[in-house]
This record gives structure tokens, C-alpha cells and sequence, in this order.
């Protein structure tokens, strides 16, 4: 059984407990001794106990030292050999996706999901829109599916739809959020015929020797669907924004992040925190095509306001390299439409030294050099002047920058317009993100730290699609370096370790998990020198990303003065066997003092 807190709730349980009333200066609320209490400070990494007073932490030590704050309220919690460590921060992620996801037909691959072929797509279709009861017209919407598991190994097209439909617009949602497909109905709504043209940045997928739409369609392609897409009423946002604060909760969070915030977005949260309904700390970074306007009054929006601040501005630089639109210096392995790999160089040594001193860095013309006739996806910004500006704005104004790359191209793109920003306006201590880092290779590393910027890796791309990457995107060497954080460590880099959801659960223990055994779901291993020690792990969802987050003066390590932001775990990721790190459960999740999730 879960027990979910509203914040209404836990307020109003705070209130019975006599833990709002209390003074700042007062004794203990509550005190956690008993067990595991791993406090991700370096200074005293372990502790006996912890005493927590009015949403803070009041002292750390053993449990002779934290039992002089004993009050004749306080509440004395035994943890009976259970682990508490700070809450856990959520890096990356798209919290309003995850509650879309919540609402539509769960289109996922095992192990995340049921559909294993295009026929049991189909069949989850019809079963979602009789359960649904769609009338003609109401659009059937999916999201997670996933190509390249599936046996047929391609996308749906719009015949496969309009099997399903003809009657209602269909689309889905692709697993990596950067593609989708589309039903004939849909098309026609969307006004995507044989004669538009692919954007910049973007590609409309064609029926094989003619013009006519297929119905999938890549990164900005997507742009024309979202203005058609229905809006759901305020009721239903609210419901669904609520399940996915459930879920968070439920996985140790204590603050999640909206990584790609349209205006609409953002006013939902904005009100929802108005309303006093956020039962954990939002940070939302607007996209960079809106940001100017919703980030006009930063100075006070980087400020949390009941729970909600804006982080910074997103830029997207490329696809996914599942689907074949990352944007990478060398040629994918097997090449689309292909079944043996092609004939490239990117499983040498000599490939993955490839280094920028073979790009032109500053003259807007940095695309890799490379065999036209082999594939390597295409950027989001082709005009490498042009992002150069935008960063150069953001950099000068002060917006903290999510930079999305998982081809090593398109980090190339963000480390050239980030060295051209700091050399005319130097910023010490500006914390660019490398959103996936997926392919960063070991020259860039060195170029990161150089420039002070900081990895963000997505290391249950090991897990998920692992095999994958190895066989058929990558190739075994380069396959094998994906989400390098063990060469970050190397190099003394700071890093955080996130999940993407809704591309994968919000699970952050099972993330830890995928960067400790780096185990595909095959059972292989894939790069076992980037595999990391459980605490660095550990680090990179608690204080680093307290860090990104500038916030690491109040959060990420059970620390005096900290907000009591804490998670209890059924057991210690630190002295269990690595390999059981994803079977630990999240016992309790506590924001700011107060209880908002509970397993029984």
C-alpha cells in the first residue's frame, strides 16, 4: 500500500504534531536514529542520528549528541536498520511529460512497458480508445514506443494507424520524446502534406520513391502537431500533474525538474505553486524559443516561490541516437535501412581521438568533416553562428544553461559556443549542463572542465537500449563509452546522473544501479572501466545535482541548516551488493521536514 501526501495534508499533520508552532530556535521535531544515516557530506559521512526542527536540519552526530535537541514533543523515529540519506534531486527529467504519459496508452517495450510488435501497438490502441470511450474526432494518444525493439524493426506508419482509425486523429509519442507517428486523420489536421517541406532541424519521413508522408515525423517536424494537439481541461491537468507527483515521491524525490517548459507549462506550475500544491520543489528551464520573454524577470523567478522557480534556459542541439537523429561525428554503425555495419572508422582508437582542432571552431561552420554518403544524423542549429548568439545571450544574462546533446557532434556545437561566449564576456562560475552527454568523448571532457561546464549522463541508456547501441547505432567501442562517467571522476569532474522520464521511470535507484554494474538487459556488460563506485553514484543525484541546481548551500547532504529534505531506504546502497541496488524500496520520502510519501 502507498501513502501519498498532499501538501494541504502534511501541512495539516505538521500542525498536529506541534511541528509549525515551534520557534526556530526550539527542540527537535523529530529525530531519526537506528540505522543507516548516510549524510553525502564529506566532512561526516555517516552519522548515529539527526535532528530535524521547522523543515530544517538542526544537528548531525551520534545519537548522544543529537538527543540533548530531544524536546518533551519531539518525535523520536527508530529507523530499525533502514538507510536515510538526503532526497534524492532529479537532474533532468520532464515532470509535466511524465503526467501526460500517466494519461495516455502505454505504448512501451518490456521491461517498462507491454507492447512487443506493431500488432500489440495496434491492439493497445483499440483497447485504450473503448476504454476511453473516444468518440469520432477525439484524438487516441500514445506515448513510448520503441522501433527499434520491436521485431518488425520500424516506426508505425500511417497505414498501420489508420488501421486502428480513421475516425479519430492518432498519435504517438516515440520513447525518445524526439520522434513521433502519425495517422492519416492527424496529418490532415496538422496540414502535413506531400508538399512541406522538412524544417531546419527537422524531417518529415516519405513513402519510399515518392514525396507522400509516411506519417513519422522528427525533432522539429513536431512543431505544426502541438498546436492541434487537445488541451485537457484544468480538472484533468490537475489529476494528472498529481499522479506524477505521486510517482516522483514515491521514487525518493524531493526536487524534480520540467527540462523543456513551454509558456503554458509554466504558468500551469506557477499556479499550481500559487495554490500551495506542489508537494516537492519544482525547477522548470524554459525552451530557448520562448525563453527570452519567460525569463525577462529571472532575478526574481530563480527564486523559489511555494515550491517553484525558473532554473535557466534548454536548448536542444540534436536527436536521439535510438532514433537515429543524434548528431554524431562519425557515421552510425549500421546505417538506416542497412543490416551490416558501414564502413567507417568509429570502432578505432584513431575515431575516438577525433578532436575539435578538426572542426572550425569560430567561424559558424562547425560540422564534421566526414564522408557525406554515411549517416550521422543531423544538429538542431546548422548555423553554428547563430548558436553561438543565443549562448552568448544566455552566458551574458545569467540564464544557467540545459544544453540537450547526445551526439559528440552536437557537443562539439555546445563546447565551440560556449568558449566563444566566455572569451568576450568570462563568467567563473556559469554551470552549462551537458544534457546526456551520451558520446562525449574523452577530448571533450578535457574541454568541459576546462570550460567549467558539467556532464548531466543518462546511464540507463545501458541498461534499456545497451545492446542496442553496441549492435546496431554505435559499435562495440563506441558503445561501450556511452555516459563516461568514470572518465569525469578521472578528471576530477563533478557530475550528475539523471533519468528522463518519461523516456525511462523516474527511478533514481535503479539509475544508480545501471552506473554502478553498467549491465544491459541482456545481462552483458558494456564498458566495465566506466563503471563507478556506489557513493560517487550516490553524489551525483544528491549533492552535485544540488550543485547544478546552484542550490547546494540548502540542499543534497543531511547538514545543519539544510532543508530537511530526507528519503528512507529499506536498505543501504552503500553495503548491499551492488547488483540488488534497484530492489531496494523507498520507504518514506520526507520534503522540508513533513512526510509526503509513505510505503506500508
Amino acid at each position: 500500500m502507498m501513502h501519498y501526501f498532499t501538501p494541504t495534508a502534511a501541512a495539516l499533520a505538521g500542525l498536529f504534531l506541534g511541528l509549525l508552532p515551534l520557534r526556530a530556535d526550539g527542540p527537535a521535531d523529530r529525530i531519526y536514529t537506528g540505522g543507516h544515516i548516510v549524510t553525502m557530506d564529506d566532512a561526516k559521512p555517516m552519522a548515529q542520528a539527526v535532528a530535524v526542527h521547522a523543515g530544517k536540519i538542526l544537528a548531525v552526530g551520534t545519537t548522544a549528541e543529537v538527543m540533548k535537541h530531544r524536546g518533551d514533543l519531539t518525535l523520536v523515529i527508530d529507523l530499525k536498520g533502514k538507510a536515510l540519506l538526503p532526497g534524492f534531486i532529479d537532474p533532468h527529467s520532464h515532470i509535466i511529460q511524465v503526467a501526460a504519459k500517466l494519461a495516455t496508452a502505454n505504448l512501451s517495450p518490456p521491461p517498462i512497458g507491454p507492447v512487443d510488435s506493431i500488432a500489440r501497438l495496434k491492439e493497445a490502441l483499440r483497447e485504450f480508445k473503448k476504454n476511453k470511450r473516444l468518440r469520432p474526432g477525439q484524438w487516441i494518444l500514445g506515448m513510448g514506443y520503441d522501433d527499434t525493439a520491436l521485431p518488425e524493426k520500424r516506426h508505425p506508419t500511417r497505414y498501420d494507424l489508420d488501421d486502428v482509425s480513421t475516425d479519430n486523429p492518432i498519435f504517438l509519442l516515440h520513447i525518445s520524446c524526439h520522434m513521433a507517428a502519425l495517422n492519416s486523420r492527424a496529418l490532415a489536421l496538422a496540414k502535413i502534406t506531400a508538399d512541406t517541406a522538412d524544417p531546419v532541424g527537422g524531417r518529415i519521413r516519405r513513402q519510399k520513391g515518392t514525396r507522400e508522408p509516411d506519417g513519422v515525423l522528427e525533432e522539429h517536424a513536431l512543431l505544426p502537431v502541438a498546436a492541434v494537439l487537445p488541451k485537457p481541461s484544468p480538472k484533468q491537468a490537475g489529476e494528472m500533474i498529481h499522479a506524477a507527483f505521486r510517482s516522483y515521491a514515491s521514487h525518493g524525490i524531493t526536487t524534480a525538474e520540467e527540462g523543456a517548459a513551454t509558456p503554458g507549462i509554466v504558468e500551469a506550475l506557477r499556479t499550481l505553486a500559487q495554490k500551495g500544491k506542489l508537494p516537492l520543489d519544482v525547477v522548470a528551464y524554459p525552451l530557448y524559443l520562448t525563453a527570452e520573454k519567460e525569463l525577462a524577470d529571472y532575478k526574481n523567478d530563480r527564486r523559489y516561490t511555494n515550491g517553484f522557480r525558473l532554473g535557466g534556459i534548454k536548448f536542444v542541439l540534436d536527436g536521439s541516437i535510438q532514433g537515429y537523429t543524434g548528431f554524431l561525428s562519425q557515421p552510425y554503425y549500421i546505417q538506416p535501412g542497412q543490416t551490416a555495419p558501414a564502413n567507417c572508422p568509429c570502432t578505432s582508437d584513431k575515431a575516438a581521438r577525433f578532436v575539435l582542432s578538426e572542426i572550425q571552431q569560430d567561424d559558424g561552420k562547425s560540422m564534421p568533416k566526414g564522408p557525406k554518403s554515411q549517416y550521422r544524423g543531423y544538429p538542431a542549429f546548422e548555423d553554428q553562428t547563430g548558436l553561438n548568439a543565443l549562448i552568448f545571450t544566455a552566458i551574458r544574462k545569467g540564464w544557467p544553461i540545459l544544453a540537450h546533446t547526445n551526439g559528440d557532434a552536437a557537443t562539439d556545437q555546445l563546447i565551440t559556443a560556449v568558449r566563444a561566449a566566455l572569451k568576450i564576456h568570462p563568467v567563473a562560475d556559469h554551470r552549462t549542463t551537458i544534457i546526456h552527454a551520451q558520446t562525449l568523448r574523452e577530448d571533450q571532457l578535457d574541454e568541459a572542465k576546462k570550460l567549467d561546464m558539467l556532464p548531466s549522463f543518462f546511464p540507463g541508456h545501458v541498461y534499456y537500449w545497451g545492446d542496442r547501441h553496441r549492435d546496431i547505432f554505435l559499435g562495440p567501442k563506441r558503445a561501450a563509452r556511452i555516459s563516461p562517467a568514470a572518465s569525469a571522476i578521472r578528471r576530477g569532474m563533478r557530475f550528475t546522473l539523471h533519468h528522463d522520464a518519461p523516456v525511462v521511470p523516474e527511478d533514481m535507484l535503479h539509475i544508480v544501479w545501471c552506473a554502478v554494474n553498467r549491465v544491459t538487459s541482456s545481462g552483458k556488460m558494456l564498458g566495465a572501466d566506466q563503471r563507478i563506485a556506489v557513493r560517487d553514484a550516490l553524489k551525483a543525484i544528491t549533492i552535485h545535482a544540488a550543485w547544478q541546481y546552484f542550490e547546494e548551500d540548502r540542499k543534497g547532504s543531511i547538514k545543519p541548516g539544510k532543508l530537511a529534505d530526507l528519503v528512507i531506504l529499506s536498505d543501504d546502497p552503500l553495503t548491499i551488493e551492488p547488483m540488488k541496488i534497484k530492489d531496494i524500496r523507498v520507504v518514506e520520502t520526507i520534503k522540508e521536514g513533513i512526510t509526503i510519501y509513505r510505503a506500508e
